[in-house]
């Protein structure tokens, strides 16, 4: 289970102060979490036992349709949106 202050230390490693983050977790153990950087935007979800799914820049047209990129832990989607944000 990840918890709320892992996923924010987390995200403070991999940004630094150079993003807000808001996280949200829930009994099932499922962790939400919105990121903002500058003018872009950033969601991933999951849990630490089935993996995340990370967007950057979501349309608002797109509702909640999933997300198309995946990472196998949250270290490795917090990477992959760093690289998708420079």
């Amino acid at each position: 289970m990840t918890t709320e202050q892992e996923a924010l230390d987390a995200i403070h490693h991999a940004f630094g102060d150079s993003a807000h983050a808001e996280v949200a977790t829930f009994p099932a153990g499922n962790v939400s979490i919105t990121l903002t950087k500058g003018e872009h935007a950033a969601t991933i979800d999951g849990h630490p036992e089935s993996g995340w799914g990370w967007t950057v820049d979501p349309g608002d047209d797109e509702g909640f349709s999933g997300h198309e990129n995946t990472a196998d832990t949250l270290d490795e989607a917090l990477a992959d949106v760093r690289a998708s944000l420079i």
